[in-house]
């Protein structure tokens, strides 16, 4: 009965209002009495008209301030501030009325006093309605049966302030709060709100969370670590208590967040550094008015991209892959952005000539980043051909096409399995990279041409991290190539701003990647994201199952012979190196685009070996030895 109660709608607001009226008039008769100590008949007769007139005053100051338009039960310090707005308006009409000698037609015992009483009163009075109100409510709503979680919030801050009155407003996920937990010395062993603050670390932590029976840690902390996510997640992951984060102060609106806004702590959040800021507001200048151009648009790196620029001010922005699929999903995500109007869509491959032409000459952009590519390293060891003909001759086409038509800035996204590459995707990539670095050194070139490099990206299609998620879900096992084999990571939106920023400060001939601290074991983020998911390592089997074709035991972000220079921001680095083309590079660039159309995969490991030398192919294609001879074959 009584949560039925509390899942009816609010209250109308004339029920509010004519509660406030009655209210207004007990303080106004309680003054009264305060000043005259007693009622008889006489004074009562006398008070009839006064408070008549006040009833006009209150009807008066209401339209002012309507302060039964809001809800009762989550009544909040503005409501407090609209109160005393109220009664001051109030005493204002009451000392106009005064100022005129009305008072003495209605009744001789009205002074000034009386109506400073009766101020405080109006206050005090409507104040403990809306809290008692709240109090009751708030004790009931959260009574033992209608429960859904027990939370502690991390950060005793205004961000932790303002979680605790969100979640204490959720009808449909009722929570109650039991404190705080904070890493300042300063905070910790004091209250916030009613609620105490204990230490957010040491060995006490996890049997208070423990007798408390909290289900839910929510961190209310602007950029906490790393380091302190990992340990709340080592606390917490035992005793099975879900950890959620509240949104970045940016993303709120109104000085709030949303419910819907928080998010459960993923493995995204526990790379092993922290996530590089970037000054993303002034990359925005870089862009506006342009129009841009966006390859592989649909993709997991692309679709970002998308998604940061739709925030900024530009000319138009162009969306391309061949996709349709998912170029419907991104063009209807971005239709809520401020730009949907300068959206353009167009499904092509970039490896259509002909077509792109159509779309360079039509919409004549002034950047294009070019992120359409194959990335799958097993599946390109099989069908090689693909990977050549997109990965380097579609980028070739889009980058010719882009300083025909005088683009200002190329900017190509590339892959740490380009450096000394041991499979057919990355050899692919850094052959991109060389022909990109060598349109730079064209006379007649009026663009910039960038490269940026960067690791795996987590939660992208065929992520690791997908796959892990999949087979957790289904209980298991997780599968993993080698127990010591390495990876650096970096998040989607990382990737993607990086991207956005070498648009901006990139120079011709360069390539751009991050110092992306310390590679992440595998083995290591398997038994992690089975820890976030609630498990302990022991209830997932890990099978081993060895390296698959292309793989390599570790990832290098750049060559020795490679040199690197500062740029403004300490964690991006700039390689300055002139690639070595020259006629027989071109001549063999012929040579494998005549044997990858003629889908010939074997003989295509042999081509990408002589371009790039520091190709070792662990599938055994090259691995014998082949004379001139026997290469001439291959190729008929």
């Amino acid at each position: 009965m009584l949560e039925k109660f509390f899942k009816n709608k609010y209250a109308p607001r004339w029920i509010i209002f004519c509660f406030d009226l009655i209210l207004v008039t007990s303080a106004f008769i309680f003054s009264y009495f305060l000043r005259h100590l007693f009622l008889d008949i006489k004074g009562l007769t006398a008070i009839v008209p006064a408070a008549l007139l006040n009833t006009l005053i209150f009807g008066i100051c209401v339209l002012f301030f309507p302060i039964y338009k809001g809800i009762i039960r989550y009544s909040e310090i503005n409501d407090i501030f609209r109160i005393v707005k109220f009664a001051s308006l109030q005493l204002v009409l009451w000392l106009a009325v005064f100022a005129f000698g009305v008072q003495t037609v209605i009744s001789d015992s009205l002074h000034v006093p009386f109506l400073i009483t009766n101020f405080f009163s109006v206050i005090f009075i409507l104040v403990l309605f809306r809290l008692m109100i709240k109090e009751v409510y708030s004790k009931a709503a959260l009574s033992k049966s209608l429960i859904v979680s027990r939370a502690i919030i991390y950060g005793a801050g205004e961000m932790g302030q303002v979680t605790k009155q969100i979640l204490e407003q959720d009808l449909k996920n009722k929570t109650v709060v039991l404190g705080f937990i904070e890493d300042s010395p300063s905070k910790i062993g004091k209250n916030l709100g009613g609620l105490p603050i204990y230490k957010a670390s040491g060995a006490r932590l996890s049997a208070l969370l423990k007798q408390k029976q909290v289900t839910d840690v929510y961190i209310a902390i602007d950029k906490l670590s790393v380091e302190k996510k990992i340990a709340i997640t080592d606390v917490c992951s035992p005793l099975n208590i879900k950890i959620n984060v509240i949104p970045h102060v940016s993303e709120w609106r109104g000085g709030f967040f949303e419910k819907k806004q928080v998010k459960e702590l993923n493995i995204e959040d526990l790379l092993e550094r922290d996530e590089i800021s970037l000054p993303y507001e002034m990359v925005q200048d870089a862009y506006k008015e342009s129009t841009i151009l966006v390859t592989g648009a649909a993709g997991s790196i692309g679709s970002e991209i998308c998604r940061q620029l739709a925030k900024f001010t530009f000319k138009k922005l162009v969306l391309l892959d061949q996709s349709e699929s998912g170029l419907f999903d991104l063009e209807y995500e971005l239709r809520t952005s401020k730009n949907r109007q300068q959206l353009r869509v167009e499904v092509a491959s970039i490896r259509d000539a002909a077509k792109l032409k159509k779309v360079f000459t039509m919409h004549k952009p002034d950047f294009v980043f070019h992120a359409a590519a194959y990335k799958h390293v097993p599946l390109m060891e099989t069908f090689t051909s693909e990977a050549v003909l997109t990965n380097i001759f579609g980028t070739k086409i889009v980058a010719d096409l882009a300083m025909a038509f005088k683009v200002k800035k190329f900017v190509m996204v590339s892959t740490d399995k380009a450096v000394n590459p041991s499979n057919v995707m990355g050899t692919t990539k850094r052959i991109s990279e060389i022909y990109i670095q060598s349109l730079s050194d064209r006379p007649d070139s009026q663009t910039a041409f960038i490269t940026t490099r960067f690791g795996n990206v987590l939660g992208s299609a065929g992520s690791v991290v997908r796959t892990f998620n999949k087979q957790i879900k289904a209980g298991g096992p997780i599968t993993i190539t080698h127990p010591e084999i390495t990876r650096y990571f970096m998040t989607i939106p990382e990737a993607s701003k990086l991207v956005l920023e070498a648009g901006k400060i990139g120079e011709s001939g360069d390539i751009l990647l991050f110092d992306m601290g310390e590679p992440v074991k595998i083995m290591d983020l398997a038994k992690r994201m089975i820890q976030l998911a609630g498990l302990k390592p022991t209830d997932i089997a890990i099978v081993q199952t060895g390296l698959r074709p292309g793989e390599k035991m570790y990832e290098e972000l750049f060559k020795d012979s490679e040199e690197f220079a500062e740029t403004y921001h300490p964690r991006i680095l700039r390689a300055k190196k002139s690639p070595n083309v020259n006629g027989e590079f071109n001549n063999l660039m012929n040579e494998l685009r005549e044997v990858a159309l003629m889908h010939n995969n074997e003989m295509i490991p042999f081509i990408l070996r002589k371009m790039v030398p520091e190709f070792t192919s662990s599938t055994g294609a090259l691995s014998k030895v082949v004379s001139e001879k026997e290469l001439e074959s291959l190729k008929n």
